[in-house]
């Protein structure tokens, strides 16, 4: 951190530390820049007690806000001009975050809070603020302490306020509100009003995060249990770990604890020992320890009460221990609330939380568990049953690829399906057969009847390598069928039972799964899918082979992209590439060189970018597709140019002379591929002009990068817009016909400059959709006059 000397220097430390992860360290970071801001007078410490607080908030040291809250609160009355506008507004809006975290300390009187809160109200009124964050800050109150009656005429009073400077950002608000309907009993009321933040209309830092946490009990209650699966695989990342989504990660360890998930529910505890250990923040920790009470009681009461389980760091645990240790704290600390508050709500809704009972017998979540718990196994296990395999890498490159095209690519033979004839009830025999007459004719829709009936009658009798494989063939007839729900719901089922039965075949229902969901864009899901599917894919030709491990690498690569991480994605992208490297056909290769690419220069690796984009080119010259060549080729150039503009210029150059081939090839091109290469070419030199001619930001200028490029640029431009002068894409002609314009003006050529403006302007005019294109022209007019 730097030396704070001044203001300026304060600023500085400030947002440095601000860049921080949120957290303790950044925490104790703000107090060191407390304490020497404190030299430089008020207004400095000002700014340093207002970043203090906001640090503590995202923290779990949350308690320790209020005594610098107060401390500023201080000086603003002494001297409200060491506040400028920001610290103004810091000022009344962090007291919201006072109340509530009042409420949340045990230790603190209840008298204290009703204070802060009149204190609050007097201050917002005096200020003009809306009476709206005052509202909801009562209802946290009472809503906290169980008085249900001022509870909702605060709630209401909250909802109908005007919205003001200091009203919480709307995704947060609504997150609450949601949460106060499904608390008094209305689940459908809650979804329907988290629906702007589910579906991403209305985020912030903490949302969707929290709310995702919120629906999933509700969502299960209201029978929608796939998309309560999606919101705990799509939410758990974005809580996992974070010092102040402590409750949001409870709720998650809940759902799971609720739903026959238990072993899930043990790994999200294994993911947070430090929440065992985090005592600053008495509501959390409340939280966690009910939900981990209830966790305990369901492996107990399944018969895992020996199980070691992890626990705090004083000794071992096992779960029935736990169990016993989880209750107490929670009770304990419940107590200590209600005996601040004067009544009994707080230890009422923990005792609820611990005591209640499974909402649904299971929901697979497609994750591998450690625990084979043995309620739902049928008798007689077998090894797993040969089934569909996952399809290889993407032909083509440009997406992951799904090949149950055809009733012949979704499901294997009846046979397949792991019980002898003679061993095989006649009923579900008849099913089968009626699958393999309808395979043999292609007939989807008695494809899924048959195999659907089959399951239907097998039962609980089957063996859960029967079912295992029953679900996936039945799945991949599904989606073959483009029925994305019901593929996903038997895809599921798939991977619960083969978990049971083998899992060398886990890992091919895992992976189809994650194929289905790929093809339903539902990244988020897929992610932890196909992460335990990698870990546990032995790449070997006798097991799951080669072209399933660059399937999953490359659709993790997809997935990290959507979330913005260029770097993870460029991770997935290399290790399949290594992998394919080896194949006979170079296509799979080029294309995921080509995406390493493109992430490692998002992530801004530049060196590494270039690399990627040179194996990219090379790797596309060997495969003979010179469109692709040549994009990799330009991307290539792009990437060098600061650094290299002279080599820049080159590679655009190389990408110019492989369509110039291309087009004068043995046989030449012709129709629609004669076109195509046009245009590419057209493209490729209006870019290498671009590439060489540097435009200055401030006057919109064009100088050479090296002595000659402003001519060399002029004439490649020249070359683009003939090319593209009979296009039918009138705009990108303009484009291409401006710039050949402004470069021909550069180099001292005003007269065809001059003339190819009044011919776009003579082309466009009229045309209102071209509007754009008139201001430029008219622009270059003016430097030319100039």
């Amino acid at each position: 951190m730097s030396q704070i000397t001044d203001l300026t220097t304060l600023q500085r430390a400030i947002w440095e530390n601000d860049q921080r992860p949120r957290g303790t360290a950044q925490a104790v970071a703000a107090e060191s820049i407390l304490d020497e801001a404190r030299a430089l007078g008020p207004e400095a410490e000002v700014k340093a007690l207002l970043h203090l607080v906001h640090a503590y908030e995202f923290s779990a040291d949350r308690h320790k806000m209020l005594v610098p809250f107060a401390r500023a609160l201080r000086l603003w009355d002494q001297d409200p001009s060491v506040f400028d506008s920001y610290g103004t507004h810091s000022l009344f809006w962090m007291f919201k975050w006072m109340t509530s975290g009042l409420v949340d300390l045990p230790q603190v009187p209840l008298a204290a809070i009703e204070d802060t809160l009149a204190d609050m109200e007097k201050r917002y009124r005096v200020a003009g603020h809306t009476e709206r964050a005052v509202r909801m800050s009562e209802f946290v109150v009472a809503d906290h302490v169980g008085d249900h009656a001022r509870a909702r005429k605060a709630f209401d009073g909250w909802l109908t306020a005007a919205r003001g400077d200091m009203a919480d950002c709307h995704a947060c608000e609504i997150a609450a509100q949601g949460g106060y309907y499904s608390r008094t009993g209305d689940d459908a009321r809650a979804m329907e009003h988290w629906a702007p933040v589910l579906g991403g209309e209305l985020t912030c830092a903490e949302e969707p995060h929290r709310t995702l946490a919120r629906s999933l009990l509700p969502l299960v209650r209201l029978g929608r249990i796939d998309e309560a699966r999606t919101n705990h695989l799509r939410g758990y990342p974005m809580v996992k770990g974070s010092e102040s989504m402590q409750p949001s990660v409870a709720r998650h360890i809940e759902f799971c604890a609720l739903t026959g998930n238990e072993a899930r529910g043990l790994e999200l505890l294994a993911d947070t020992p430090a929440y065992f250990e985090a005592t600053g923040d008495p509501d959390s920790r409340l939280s966690f320890f009910t939900v981990t009470g209830l966790l305990m009681d369901r492996l107990v009461a399944l018969g895992h009460g020996d199980l070691p389980v992890p626990g705090p760091a004083d000794r071992s645990w096992t779960a029935a221990e736990l169990a016993g240790r989880a209750r107490s704290e929670a009770l304990a600390l419940a107590g200590r609330f209600d005996a601040r508050n004067g009544t009994t709500a707080v230890s009422e809704e923990v005792q609820a939380r611990l005591d209640a009972r499974p909402l649904v017998d299971r929901l697979p979540l497609g994750l591998r568990m450690a625990l084979a718990v043995a309620r739902d196994a049928g008798p007689g296990e077998e090894a797993g049953p040969e089934a569909p395999a996952p399809a290889g890498a993407a032909p083509d490159g440009d997406t992951a690829s799904d090949d149950t095209a055809d009733g012949e690519a979704a499901g294997g033979s009846a046979e397949s399906l792991g019980d002898p004839d003679d061993a095989m009830p006649a009923d579900v025999r008849a099913a089968l057969d009626r699958y393999e007459h309808a395979r043999e004719a292609g007939d989807l829709h008695e494809m899924r009847a048959g195999m659907s009936e089959a399951i239907d009658r097998a039962g609980d009798a089957a063996a859960p390598s029967w079912r295992a494989g029953a679900h996936l063939q039945l799945s991949e007839v599904l989606a073959a069928d483009e029925d994305v729900p019901g593929a996903l719901h038997h895809a599921y089922e798939a991977v619960a039972w083969a978990d049971l039965a083998d899992p060398r075949f886990a890992v091919v229902a895992r992976t189809r799964l994650g194929a289905h969901l790929m093809a339903g864009g539902r990244h988020d899901e897929a992610a932890p899918v196909l992460e335990q599917a990698l870990s546990d894919l032995d790449p070997s030709p006798e097991v799951h082979g080669e072209g399933n491990l660059v399937q999953v690498r490359w659709w993790l690569g997809e997935c990290a992209a959507g979330r913005h991480e260029p770097a993870e994605a460029a991770r997935h992208w290399l290790a399949a590439a290594q992998v394919a490297q080896r194949w006979p056909d170079q296509t799979d290769h080029a294309v995921l060189a080509t995406l390493a690419a493109e992430a490692l220069e998002r992530a801004g690796e530049g060196s590494s970018a270039e690399l990627a984009y040179a194996r990219a080119a090379e790797l596309w010259a060997g495969v003979g597709d010179t469109p692709r060549l040549v994009r990799a080729s330009r991307a290539w150039a792009w990437a060098v140019r600061d650094r290299d503009p002279a080599e820049a210029g080159r590679i655009m150059t190389s990408a110019t002379q492989a369509c110039e081939a291309a087009l004068a090839g043995p046989a030449g091109a012709a129709g629609d591929e004669l076109a195509e290469l046009r245009l590419l070419l057209a493209e490729t030199l209006d870019q290498h002009a671009r590439v060489i001619a540097e435009e200055d930001e401030d006057t919109g200028r064009f100088g050479g990068l090296y002595e000659g490029a402003l001519a060399e640029a002029s004439a490649l431009a020249s070359r683009a817009e003939t090319l593209l002068r009979e296009s039918a894409d009138v705009a990108r002609w303009c484009r291409s016909a401006l710039l050949a314009a402004e470069l021909a003006v550069e180099t001292g050529d005003a007269t065809a400059g001059l003339e190819l403006v009044a011919v776009v302007e003579a082309r466009i005019e009229g045309d209102d959709e071209l509007g754009g294109f008139r201001g430029h022209a008219g622009w270059i007019r003016e430097q030319t006059s100039a």
